[in-house]
């Protein structure tokens, strides 16, 4: 039967097969198939874990229902993404869909058509939109590192890199919790509902600047401490010439922010996981703004709290930059170290 393209009667098959294989030509011709960089299984796996630990951080705060079903909600959701993210990356492996219908105990026709590559890369696209970030399978699954030099082993030192959008939401959870404000009364204060509230203390929604500072505010705060990682969150790295202390204050604040997102674990564990590279001592005069370490201990202290050396390396080099060319190279009051590379012969 001939088939009408244009506007009018609906079109015709000759059986549902048919029509099941005229619809299958259609979207691929309507939304050619993007391939994914790489494995995203793992990453929203951690997704999971971070919204899992949420809810149980709820719970032991007796959040009301509603706060708690959203949060479980919000738990199911990134499963049905995990789910498809799984299958795909096993497909990149060479898995046959035989293999992957065993798996998951269904037909190979019911895993092709509910996992297809079109079907999944729709499906985070549109998880994307929601949580209004780009869809992971752009970004791929990258270690924090240090740019270059014997810095480059920090990176594996046992610290759990998440992405700079749950590191924002961790630390403004970490102040909600410490000023023993619920979602409601945070609500009401910004004007906002607290379904909104409760997306942004999630993850589930970036919030802007403005909103960002007020939070920060009202949790009794300094805003500045969140600048790194709302920079990090937002895709912002530009950072302009300042005062030398202005630059060790930006310096020490993104470093501060960073320990609240990692939910402030003692300058102990800081060692530990710095596999020493860190002292107990180091982490608690670089947190009190005592010290400005050298890159490797930093680069060493932001790996082993979760966080990516490379947006901390450009506050790094402005205090450095400041430091040395300034006309008055004393360094501000209140500061007892600042480490200033030798130059090479």
């Amino acid at each position: 039967m001939v088939q009408n393209t244009g506007a009018g009667r609906r079109r015709r098959y000759c059986s549902t097969a048919c029509r099941r294989r005229a619809q299958r030509n259609r979207q691929v011709r309507k939304a050619p198939v993007v391939a994914m960089q790489g494995p995203v299984g793992a990453a929203v796996a951690a997704e999971v874990r971070r919204l899992a630990q949420q809810l149980l951080d709820s719970e032991m705060r007796q959040e009301e229902l509603g706060t708690l079903l959203e949060r479980a909600e919000a738990i199911r959701r990134e499963l049905d993404i995990y789910t498809a993210a799984a299958v795909q990356d096993a497909r990149h492996r060479g898995e046959k869909w035989e293999s992957v219908a065993r798996a998951a105990h269904v037909a190979p026709e019911t895993a092709r058509a509910r996992w297809g590559p079109e079907r999944v890369a729709r499906m985070m696209d549109l998880h994307a939109n929601e949580k209004r970030a780009a869809p992971a399978r752009w970004r791929g699954l990258q270690t924090a590192r240090p740019a270059d030099g014997p810095e480059d082993t920090v990176g594996d030192l046992g610290g759990e890199v998440v992405s700079p959008a749950s590191q924002l939401a961790s630390a403004l959870e970490q102040l909600q919790t410490a000023s023993g404000l619920t979602i409601r009364e945070v609500a009401d204060s910004t004007m906002l509902s607290p379904s909104f509230i409760s997306r942004v203390l999630s993850g589930d929604r970036l919030p802007t600047w403005d909103l960002t500072c007020s939070l920060a505010i009202l949790f009794g705060a300094d805003p500045a401490e969140l600048r790194v990682l709302f920079e990090a969150a937002h895709g912002m790295t530009a950072h302009g010439r300042q005062p030398v202390a202005a630059a060790i204050a930006q310096l020490h604040a993104a470093v501060r922010g960073l320990y609240l997102a990692a939910k402030s674990p003692p300058a102990e564990r800081i060692e530990r996981l710095s596999a020493k590279t860190v002292s107990a001592l180091q982490a608690r005069r670089v947190l009190a703004g005592i010290d400005v370490p050298e890159w490797e201990v930093l680069a060493a202290l932001v790996c082993a709290l979760g966080g990516r050396p490379l947006d901390f390396k450009p506050l790094w080099e402005a205090v450095h930059y400041t430091f040395l060319m300034c006309d008055d190279p004393r360094l501000p009051e209140g500061r007892a170290h600042i480490f200033v590379p030798e130059e090479e012969p």
